[in-house]
């Protein structure tokens, strides 16, 4: 038989080792995930200059702006003082990539960075697959 205070000092044990794994799954890192070659979902043949303005609309629907570096090359951002990334956009009239470029406090390495980083490429990639051909000029 367990006495109270046994029982209650294997509970605390328990309790500490819960926050401690919740608190470490809030900081995860995962490998940067980079889009390479991915193909917009349109067939609809659309001059360099209006993918550029779509992506810009595409992507300030999920709070990234974009800078224009060269035709087919923009610089974006995402993100808050706090926590924040940066990308290099290429594209083509069928296809675009998006590369790391920088990133603050997001526990960036050569290779990992936190989770939130790929959640917002993630989503850009995603919506820039499927709306590119829905924004009209």
């Amino acid at each position: 038989m367990i006495s109270i205070t046994s029982y209650r000092a294997i509970v605390g044990k328990c309790l500490v080792l819960m926050v401690a794994l919740v608190t470490l799954a809030g900081c995860v890192v995962k490998p940067i995930y980079n889009v390479e070659n991915r193909a917009f979902s349109t067939e609809e043949i659309i001059p360099l200059d209006d993918i550029q303005r779509r992506i810009k609309l595409v992507g300030a629907e999920r709070g990234w702006s974009f800078e224009d570096v060269a035709p087919g090359h923009m610089i974006g951002r995402v993100g808050t003082y706090k926590h924040n990334a940066k990308v290099d956009l290429y594209f083509n009239q069928k296809t675009f990539s998006i590369k790391y470029k920088e990133s603050y406090n997001l526990k960036a390495t050569d290779s990992t960075i936190h989770h939130r980083y790929n959640r917002w490429i993630e989503m850009l990639e995603r919506d820039l697959v499927t709306k590119i051909g829905l924004v009209r000029s």
